[in-house]
């Protein structure tokens, strides 16, 4: 068998006029077709306002010229990203008395004022509101509007200032901020898996209230994304000839592709017998072929109703609200997501911590990374599994080191070195590759060395080598250690905080003393049994601790 690369279609339709190309956009307002992701409205007349009519037609000209290379859902991400963003640093000139109204105003000066001012820009939406921008966000930003300026000077060269021009990297080593998707814990994957059998159930053997389609795809979406690691967009792309044949008798290829550098993708996977595959309409399937199957034989009645570019595709929905309920159409990424967000809400998942979380395929990923790597030891078997080039990549993002790993390497150190050493603590190795803090610096934390006056400190040294005495500061700091002999010290200074309450400024209290309340009781509290906490509380009322008898220096 041989994976062909997926064929591209570049064709566009240029209308000429006397041999001069013209490809200009219908109106201000305009759809924009993609085989990808559909059609997309752009509006430009949000832009008009202010006089800047001259500047916004050059940039709607440049995004509909933008259409040949890139697609569509990229293009709307630049205008909402970038366009937007940089038209409420118009605004911000505007109300001090400069207007900018064409392309020809815009220079590095301009552009690195932009960049000064969105250092000053706070989030308005998100779980980040009210918070500086982020690195990784600001870089978006600048990616997307330098992107359009970009074509806007290989477009158009004499409608851009000759003086514009973009700093090579005004965010170094934003990448480093982004943390990497962590894989979900055992007892994590558990749950996530009890629920898809769940659903399995209901929809295999009639058990429970029947599901929606949106739901069957979403259990599938989930099943064959824990199965095979394949990421969001290759799943949702899946087409009816994906499962092909293998050289060997007992296995299939599930080919999947991937749009950056349009490379497919064929991952090695069980063949089912006859006999199974003849019930996998009755019975759960047993392998990622058979539930692939099903899934193809499920949404099979749509594809008449479907249009015709779609109708290949396994993903196929009936739209259930808006101007198109009742229309045939392939599964979004914003479809996926609330699909997903919904089965988490119903199933009630909770992960280690005891909170609510909705899953997330990007997680499913690195999970199966991780728990191939742990079963294998092998990460060059990771590395094929997941389709990445270098194995470095493997490593560095998605194989997480076996479980004991660090147990292992910190019992042999101990091991080596423990003729040298004549004070031992029981556990101390362990507690220092579990904490992953230094081996030299247990001794002192066990022994009551590093002691502060709330609780112990796992490195109370500064980088000048003096010794860290603000305790108020404990409470924001990785290095704060609670054990449970510390809960005595830890609830006198709670209540002697209280105490205080009425001669603290209320302003003072809000800003200083409250947050630190309130993580005692959520943050500290529910790491340690019930009854050892109330112990602790009532000894603390009854008899302090010699450091907070007194009144709060």
């Amino acid at each position: 068998m041989v994976l062909r690369r997926k064929k591209i279609d570049r064709s566009t339709d240029i209308f000429t006029d006397d041999g001069k190309i013209v490809d200009l956009p219908p109106g201000w307002e305009f759809i924009i077709d993609c085989q990808n992701h559909g059609p997309i409205k752009f509006d430009f007349n949000l832009y008009r306002d202010r006089g800047r009519e001259e500047i916004a037609e050059q940039l709607r000209n440049t995004i509909w010229s933008m259409r040949h290379s890139l697609q569509n859902y990229t293009l709307k991400s630049y205008e909402n990203v970038g366009i937007r963003r940089f038209w409420k640093f118009l605004d911000y000139l505007a109300a001090e008395g400069e207007f900018i109204t064409q392309l020809k105003q815009v220079d590095r000066k301009l552009i690195n004022r932009f960049l000064t001012w969105m250092d000053l820009q706070n989030a308005t939406s998100g779980v980040n509101r009210g918070e500086a921008f982020s690195t990784p966000s600001k870089l978006a930003i600048f990616i997307a509007i330098k992107s359009i300026f970009i074509y806007c000077q290989k477009r158009d060269p004499e409608s851009v200032n000759r003086d514009l021009s973009f700093p090579r990297n005004p965010y170094p080593n934003s990448g480093r901020q982004v943390s990497h998707r962590q894989p979900y814990s055992q007892s994590e994957q558990k749950i996530i898996l009890s629920a898809l059998n769940k659903d399995l159930k209901t929809i295999h053997e009639r058990q429970g209230k029947e599901l929606t389609g949106n739901q069957v795809l979403c259990v599938y979406l989930l099943v064959l994304a824990a199965a095979t690691g394949r990421n969001l967009t290759s799943l949702l792309e899946l087409q009816r000839d994906s499962i092909q044949e293998h050289a060997l008798p007992d296995r299939e290829f599930l080919v999947t592709y991937k749009r950056r550098g349009y490379k497919s993708h064929a991952t090695s996977i069980r063949k089912a017998d006859e006999r199974e595959s003849d019930s996998i309409l009755t019975s759960i399937p047993s392998n990622v072929a058979d539930h692939f199957r099903f899934l193809s034989k499920y949404t099979e009645p749509l594809m008449k109703a479907a249009d015709e570019r779609d109708r290949n595709f396994v993903m196929l929905k009936v739209v259930s609200q808006g101007s198109k309920i009742g229309h045939i159409s392939r599964m979004k990424k914003i479809d996926a997501s609330n699909a997903i967000r919904k089965f988490s809400i119903r199933h009630d998942l909770k992960n280690d911590r005891g909170e609510r979380f909705l899953i997330s395929i990007s997680r499913l990923r690195p999970t199966m990374a991780t728990e191939l790597y742990q079963r294998t030891g092998d990460i060059r078997k990771v590395q094929k599994a997941l389709g990445h080039a270098h194995v470095q990549t493997t490593a560095r993002h998605y194989a997480s080191k076996p479980f004991g790993s660090e147990r292992n390497h910190a019992f042999a150190l101990d091991g080596m070195v423990s003729s040298f050493i004549k004070f031992e603590l029981e556990g101390k190795v362990f507690l220092a590759a579990d904490g992953k803090i230094p081996l030299a610096n247990i001794t002192n934390l066990l022994g009551s060395g590093y002691n502060t006056g709330i609780a112990r400190c796992s490195n109370p040294f500064r980088e000048n080598e003096s010794v860290c005495n603000k305790y108020l500061a404990c409470f924001k700091c990785p290095n704060m250690c609670v054990f449970e002999d510390d809960l005595w010290r830890l609830y006198s200074f709670y209540y002697r905080l209280l105490s205080e309450r009425s001669k603290i400024h209320p302003t003072h209290w809000l800003k200083t003393y409250g947050p630190i309340i309130r993580r005692i009781d959520t943050a500290i509290a529910s790491q340690f049994p019930p009854e050892k906490i109330e112990a602790a509380r009532e000894k603390a009322r009854e008899t302090p601790h010699p450091t907070w008898k007194d009144s709060i220096a």
